[in-house]
């Protein structure tokens, strides 16, 4: 148990093992700076970085700023759908039946559906090109 400074609550603190084993692994200078740079963006140092990946683990990387972009996007085309179907659901049955049978009102619906389904396109192909 440790006690915390700012207000002197205990709370409980879990320590690894230690870590007693080594392996030593030598590369080529070309890998070794892969693996230099790579942990680096992963925000790790080198030993932990390769630990994780011996264990299996796959260092995520950090999001870039065109993730972040799409990321936005895909929060803000959820917020619409959120948006829409809160407004249709505050309707009742009638009233929702007698607008999906209006034209002007179906052809509107689709036009926004079709705007929401473009965005969400976009932010797939966002993601599928920094694979």
């Amino acid at each position: 148990m440790t006690k915390d400074k700012n207000n002197n609550t205990e709370k409980t603190s879990r320590k690894r093992p230690p870590k007693t084993r080594h392996i030593d692994v030598r590369f080529t200078e070309e890998h070794y700076d892969l693996v230099v740079h790579n942990a680096r963006l992963s925000g790790r140092s080198k030993s932990t970085y390769l630990h994780d990946l011996g264990i299996g683990h796959k260092p995520s990387l950090p999001m870039t700023a065109e993730q972040e972009e799409a990321l936005k996007g895909l929060i803000g085309a959820r917020s619409e759908l959120v948006y829409v179907r809160n407004a249709l659901h505050a309707l009742p049955q009638t009233e929702r039946l007698k607008l999906f049978k209006r034209a002007d009102f179906m052809e509107r619906w689709l036009q926004g559906i079709n705007t929401l389904i473009e965005e969400l396109s976009r932010i797939r192909d966002k993601f599928l090109d920094m694979l």
